[in-house]
């Protein structure tokens, strides 16, 4: 009987062990979402309401302006801007191909991030995450940068 009780503590041990790696171990949170779902997900509740936003996807043109990088090949962009020009606030969210070394594209986007894209405006807060294949680029507000990044982590790590 001790061995069966033993056996079957095992077994479970074992069972609840994968479970928790394959969860934590996701390399690539949100592989089976759009980036614009993704968007959705982390802005959820940190972007103030009278805040109007617009989304816009990255490709070879804006990719430098939006992620202050060269285009990746391979890679997804999609940028979350304030629709007036007067207001400081850009997220964006980059999907890298298996290859990329995330951690050095996150690295070469918080080198070369400005704040004061918008000239006459500067974001109080810049923000770079980077989780598995996703970089996070925010700029923005204080409250408003924390937040979104709280909401990427948490999203990430979920």
């Amino acid at each position: 009987m001790k061995k069966i009780v033993a056996l079957t503590l095992a077994l479970l041990l074992m069972l609840s062990l994968a479970a928790c790696s394959s969860s934590s171990g996701d390399t690539n949170p949100g592989a089976d979402m759009t980036l614009s779902e993704i968007m959705t997900t982390i802005l959820d509740g940190a972007v103030p309401a009278e805040l109007a936003v617009g989304e816009m996807p990255l490709d070879e043109e804006n990719f430098a302006f939006f992620a202050f990088i060269d285009p990746i090949e391979g890679a997804e962009g999609l940028a979350s801007e304030a629709m007036m020009s007067s207001v400081a606030h850009s997220v964006v969210l980059l999907r890298l191909p298996e290859d990329a070394d995330a951690a050095a594209v996150a690295a070469e986007v918080e080198k070369n991030a400005d704040p004061r894209k918008w000239i006459c405006v500067t974001a109080e807060k810049t923000e770079v995450l980077q989780h598995g294949n996703l970089v996070l680029l925010v700029m923005s507000a204080t409250d408003t940068a924390t937040a979104i990044a709280e909401n990427f982590t948490a999203f990430c790590e979920g």
